[in-house]
């Protein structure tokens, strides 16, 4: 990603959106645990002797990957894990996280030399999930993004600042809602097709996001 801008993080805003993750969260978990303690008046007692790590599930997805052109390039490794409970069969909610180290090489051409920059992006927020039809699910999930990457400037070419590529860091939201498909059994295999109603106008980023990774006791 690549963004003509370069701004320092709001420590005031960073904590209004850590606050809006646990108020989303607290608010998922009020939701499922009333409708959680509605199915259990209408079902057999003697069926909820289940344990507490027994109704979680665990998740995640690896991210590993280059691109380039004649000017740079870029090679990424990140890993997503994620934990959900089952308030009931079909439904559960929890945290996720997501964690990406980027290398990248770039030609800056005021000073014909290639530079480097080893930038880390994370994001952490939660999420709700619904199977049905067995191996199908949805899938809602908010988290906040921060990111960093090399700038460029208004004529699209890469600079440098003490010796490394010049970076940037934004944070910003993201609120994915869609669809996946799960392999089932206790360890399975996930696939998932996801759309960024958050993703401004002007973005140059495409709002659909693919993920494929794993589960266990999902």
């Amino acid at each position: 990603m690549y963004i003509q801008y370069k701004g320092e993080i709001n420590k005031c805003d960073l904590i209004g959106k850590l606050f809006k993750i646990i108020l989303t969260f607290l608010l998922i978990f009020v939701i499922c645990a009333v409708t959680l303690n509605a199915q259990v008046r209408l079902q057999d007692p003697e069926k909820h002797q289940e344990s507490f790590i027994d109704k979680v599930w665990f998740g995640g997805n690896v991210n590993l990957g280059f691109q380039g052109s004649n000017t740079y390039n870029v090679f990424y490794f990140g890993i997503s894990p994620m934990a959900g409970y089952k308030f009931t069969e079909n439904f559960s909610a929890g945290p996720r996280f997501e964690i990406l180290y980027t290398y990248y090489k770039a030609f800056v051409w005021n000073e014909q030399r290639n530079y480097t920059a080893h930038p880390i992006s994370f994001s952490a927020g939660a999420f709700v999930r619904h199977k049905f039809l067995q191996q199908f699910f949805g899938h809602l999930e908010y988290n906040v993004e921060r990111a960093k990457f090399p700038l460029r400037n208004f004529q699209g070419n890469f600079f440098s600042e003490d010796g490394n590529l010049a970076t940037g860091t934004i944070t910003f939201d993201n609120l994915y809602i869609g669809l996946g498909y799960s392999s089932g059994g206790k360890f399975g295999s996930e696939i998932s097709i996801l759309y960024n109603v958050l993703e401004p106008d002007d973005s140059l980023n495409i709002p659909i996001s693919i993920r494929i990774g794993f589960n266990y006791n999902f």
